[in-house]
């Protein structure tokens, strides 16, 4: 089989995402952008797949009401919803008291039942990240879902040693990712900064699994049927 030109590996392949149909999936980022540009072509895909796709926002740390904005309207490009858990302020993941953060996300786990989350790797250089990841891994001693976590994200080029497990094929998605990640003009427009290497990395991480684009994921857990 051939996908956007490009030979797939020969053997059979299976469409892990569709397990996921008719389900919620929690998607959790420190802060907008952060989804888009870690997972967002997997996130357009569950949700054209049928699943409910919750992107949730810890902390929004500068420019409230445009970054806000902007997250409202790259969640829509993506077919997902969005929650903000410091709707009403400025502020940084470091400013929760760990317990406050960890009780959030647990709330959003009792509400909405997720049947699979993606969140933060712990490799990143950022500690707003590696919060939002601690009280994300917390969350699985309330019940069982499915839990991945998706690569570094950083607006400047940065090289972070990370190594996926799985691959998803976002090679019908790439444009929808890279139109949620220009809705965040505040972090990429006016600061002069480019969007391009996204796109690039993506295609890199395809090539290792015959597709044109792809995102890779750390599997923490998830059951196969």
């Amino acid at each position: 089989m051939r996908a956007n030109g490009m030979e797939r590996p020969a053997g059979r392949r299976v469409n892990l995402l569709s397990k996921y149909a008719g389900a919620t999936v929690l998607a959790v980022g420190a802060h907008p952008d952060d989804l888009e540009l870690g997972i967002g072509g997997t996130l357009a895909r569950l949700s054209r797949a049928g699943a409910r796709v919750v992107m949730v926002v810890v902390s929004i740390p500068s420019n409230f009401r445009s970054r806000r904005l902007e997250a409202i309207q790259a969640a829509e490009i993506l077919g997902c919803e969005v929650r903000f858990l410091t709707p009403n302020r400025c502020s940084r993941v470091e400013d929760l008291k760990t317990h406050q953060l960890v009780g959030m996300i647990d709330g959003l786990v009792k509400e909405l039942k997720p049947a699979a989350m993606f969140t933060h790797c712990l490799a990143n250089l950022h500690l707003d990240h590696k919060l939002a990841y601690e009280a994300c891994m917390a969350s699985q001693r309330l019940s069982y879902f499915d839990i991945f976590c998706y690569c570094p994200t950083t607006c400047h080029n940065v090289n972070i040693p990370f190594s996926p497990h799985a691959y998803i094929d976002i090679s019908d998605t790439i444009e929808a990712k890279m139109r949620a990640i220009q809705a965040h003009s505040s972090q990429f427009d006016a600061r002069g900064l480019k969007t391009a290497h996204y796109r690039e990395a993506d295609n890199h991480k395809g090539r290792f699994v015959g597709v044109e684009y792809a995102e890779g994921v750390e599997i923490v857990r998830m059951m196969v049927n």
